[in-house]
């Protein structure tokens, strides 16, 4: 079967929700999931595939809920309260027993066969300050864990590289509306969410007063002032609490905006578990899954860019490096859909070179580690885990990450439209490299506006005065007020101009390009005669022009829900399911 061809459009009106399947049909979908991964037979590095994802859901389960309890205590409104929250997975400590009480209030059992009949419905998004389009994942998520009495995971990708980090900000200003955007944490664009750790509130302090200054800018206009002033109260209680909970320890870029988010979420629903990618990167199934990539490195590098050559010829892109760049494969050197860096570093590229029965997986500078697969399993996964001992870390990419949680993790995957249409590869991977049908994935985005009021116009209109102002230069005539049209010498040089048109459709070529410079110097003459009518077109241009710049700004799709009035996001994300 060919790659589907995903052709999904972003929901252009205010409140319109895609969502593939309809809701109705996602819980026969995540039954017949369960279904199909149940009959999945294959081994990988000689255990079977339903031990190794019957033990990563576990595993990750337990750490999901542990990352949890600790957002939990930051949001905790005593002072006093224990902050249960820890950075890195590596640093658990008593918090880690108290998980099973997370999820013991939601009526589920950790125990181990009881996790293998929990649906998990699982999503994933960069660590950002999330728009609407991206949160109603999370939603849609609790949504479906409720319906399913499953659990809801929502995984932070911590390992993609901060060059998100930024939000964007309404300026209703007289002028011109425009949109600003306001970065984070800029100087730290290049490195990894995870790596990325606050020395002091200075940055945040920073970033608050930035955009509140530029909130404060909309408040000239009294018919939008009130809304305003309860976007600039959303986005101060959002940034107060992260600088509450710095003050607490939670020091790490990572932690401060999950609770943040978290906290939104806590007036939505029950929220769901939260565990960062580079958590899930120290189960026991993630080290099968990477070694199992080692072993079979040349030939999973070229269904990779094999998928990647037939992804870009369906949907007809030229460039090499969309939707993602290939892999780099040699004689003696393959690259692998994974990062590796050392703690406090930036992403490097991963490589695996093969020397005899050697495997020596490089940075593209130095071997990080040499495994032997004649030692067995065990003893390379060993070196694989020793790494940390050393601070170097591996990371998944885009396709492997997502490939990981849906085959290894989750019953279903909460895609939005972006993921949804790179996610197409990851199915034919999945088909080739595992001889697998893929679980299906779902997929959703909305589009919420600002609850500001629009102009009652579109581009049409500006489209129609623009071809009337290019028709004025051709033929003034027809634009030329009553007292113009009395004019002698303007009727006279109406009438030339009538006489040389009739006289043009019997003339050479030649001719005809006479006759036409002399149209054109009568135009000129006329067109001089209607320049109040000019000016008064081209001021309606420009004021159309405003109008439409303010309504793209007030109907732009991707600004924070740190910014919306707390009442605009309940009023939609509290009854977004309801009909479903």
């Amino acid at each position: 079967m060919a790659m589907k061809n995903i052709t999904y459009k972003v929901p252009e009106n205010d409140k319109e929700v895609f969502v593939d399947p309809a809701i109705d049909r996602i819980p026969d979908l995540v039954h017949e999931n369960r279904q199909k991964i149940h009959n999945y037979k294959f081994e990988m590095n000689g255990i079977p595939f339903q031990i190794l994802r019957d033990k990563t859901r576990e595993e990750v389960l337990r750490m999901a809920a542990n990352y949890t309890v600790g957002i939990q205590s930051l949001l905790q409104k005593s002072v006093s309260g224990p902050c249960l929250y820890v950075r890195n997975s590596s640093q658990k400590d008593a918090s880690w027993y108290r998980a099973q009480d997370k999820l013991a209030m939601r009526g589920l059992d950790l125990d181990y066969e009881a996790i293998k009949s929990i649906p998990i419905i699982q999503t994933g998004h960069e660590p950002i300050l999330y728009y609407p389009g991206v949160w109603i994942k999370n939603h849609l998520t609790q949504y479906l864990a409720g319906k399913l009495g499953g659990v809801g995971v929502n995984m932070i990708v911590d390992n993609d590289t901060c060059n998100m980090g930024f939000i964007y900000v309404p300026m209703l200003s007289e002028k011109q509306a425009t949109i600003q955007k306001v970065s984070f944490v800029k100087e730290k664009s290049h490195m990894a969410y995870e790596e990325i750790v606050f020395d002091g509130p200075e940055t945040i302090l920073k970033f608050k007063e930035e955009v509140l200054n530029l909130l404060k800018k909309n408040l000239f206009d009294e018919k939008i002032k009130t809304t305003v002033e309860s976007m600039q109260s959303a986005f101060e209680t959002f940034i107060n609490r992260i600088l509450e909970w710095y003050q607490k320890g939670c020091v790490d870029m990572v932690g401060l905006l999950t609770a943040a988010r978290c906290a939104l979420e806590v007036d939505f629903c029950r929220g769901n578990l939260e565990v960062p990618v580079s958590w899930m990167c120290d189960v026991d199934g993630f080290y099968h899954f990477l070694l199992h990539v080692f072993y079979e490195a040349e030939w999973f590098a070229k269904i990779y860019n094999g998928k990647l050559a037939e992804y870009r010829s369906i949907h007809k892109v030229r460039s090499k490096v969309n939707p993602l760049p290939d892999l780099k494969i040699t004689a003696n050197l393959v690259e692998l859909p994974f990062w590796i860096w050392k703690a406090g570093g930036q992403r490097g590229k991963c490589y695996m070179m093969r020397e005899g029965e050697l495997i020596k997986v490089t940075n593209g500078v130095d071997v990080v580690v040499t495994l032997k697969k004649s030692d067995g399993t065990k003893n390379n996964i060993a070196r694989l885990k020793a790494l940390k001992e050393g601070q170097m870390k591996i990371r998944p990419r885009a396709i492997t990450t997502t490939l990981f949680s849906r085959l290894f993790f989750s019953d279903v995957f909460i895609h939005g439209i972006g993921g949804a249409k790179y996610d197409t590869i990851t199915d034919e991977i999945m088909k080739e490299f595992f001889g697998i049908d893929p679980p299906t994935f779902v997929t959703i985005s909305t589009t919420l506006f600002l609850p500001l009021d629009t102009f009652g116009l579109d581009i049409r209109i500006l489209q129609v005065l623009q071809h009337e102002l290019k028709d004025m230069s051709y033929n003034p005539e027809r634009y030329a007020s009553k007292e113009t049209q009395n004019d002698t010498e303007f009727v006279k040089r109406v009438k030339e101009k009538e006489k040389l048109l009739a006289m043009m459709s019997i003339m050479s070529k030649e001719e005809k390009r006479c006759y036409f410079n002399q149209i054109k110097e009568l135009n000129k003459l006329n067109l001089a005669k209607i320049d109040t009518e000019l000016q008064r077109k081209r001021k309606k241009i420009d004021t159309v022009r405003g109008k439409l710049a303010h309504n793209e700004v007030i109907q732009f799709r991707e600004y924070p829900v740190c910014i919306y009035p707390t009442k605009a996001l309940r009023d939609y994300f509290l009854h977004v399911f309801s009909g479903g």
